[in-house]
């Protein structure tokens, strides 16, 4: 992970139009989980407001969920998305519980 990822605001703020442009319509604009495709999908999207994926430790696994998808579920790998961008959704995801 980058050093200072988690703490950047640029990282943040490019991170959330990621988020918002890929993420939201399954994981809601919250990250809660409650995007409007959730229904049709089983198992549900993460809730990425709780653990692990909201735990700091984990940043390299959401990293890993996000570039290579989550086999048995509907998330997809995303290759269109460059290194930066991705850590940057990772530092957005942990932004949506920091103070």
């Amino acid at each position: 992970m980058p050093a200072g990822l988690l703490t950047s605001h640029a990282a943040r703020d490019a991170g959330g139009a990621m988020f918002a442009a890929h993420c939201a319509l399954c994981h809601g604009a919250n990250g809660d989980g409650r995007g409007p495709r959730r229904a049709a999908m089983d198992p549900a999207p993460a809730d990425l407001t709780l653990p692990p994926w909201s735990d700091p430790a984990s940043a390299g696994k959401l990293y890993l969920a996000i570039r290579d998808g989550v086999p048995g579920t509907a998330m997809p790998s995303w290759p269109t998305l460059s290194d930066d961008q991705i850590w940057n959704v990772v530092a957005y995801v942990h932004a949506l519980n920091s103070p």
